[in-house]
């Protein structure tokens, strides 16, 4: 039997590749799958690159390549810490915020094409059992 890690990793990953084919189709292709992973931790709020380290668990030095990758393609900008001047912040531009709705968009779409393979049910019950807290949430 296999374990959940494998179960979630395998499916997790079947998402991403689904994504990663629909930005080739949407244009966006030449973005790598790092780079789309750290897009996923940013929303409407600058974010800390320490803080985007931690939640991708790489070194600052790897999330501060990937933001010179994002800034270079004009869909991240740096901005000051209005709290700690000596902080850049990372955020969407109006590009990147383009790019963010036309991913959100698409997934949206990979949650659709789930619907109609495993049925509306099975896939509200997978997404209620994953927002049920687990053990070491902070709430």
């Amino acid at each position: 039997m296999q374990s959940l890690r494998t179960l979630l990793r395998s499916r997790l990953e079947w998402i991403e590749e689904t994504l990663m084919q629909h930005a080739e189709k949407n244009g966006y292709g030449y973005i790598s799958p790092a780079t789309a992973r750290l897009y996923s931790y940013l929303g409407n709020d600058a974010v800390a690159m320490s803080v985007l380290a931690r939640q991708l668990k790489v070194s600052r030095q790897a999330v501060h390549q990937l933001v010179t990758e994002g800034v270079n393609a004009g869909f991240l900008e740096l901005c000051d810490n209005p709290q700690d001047k000596r902080v850049k912040l990372v955020q969407f531009t109006a590009k990147g915020r383009k790019m963010s709705a036309v991913a959100m968009q698409e997934l949206q779409n990979i949650e659709q094409q789930l619907m109609q393979h495993l049925g509306k049910e099975q896939v509200e019950t997978l997404r209620n059992i994953l927002q049920m807290p687990w053990p070491g949430d902070r709430h």
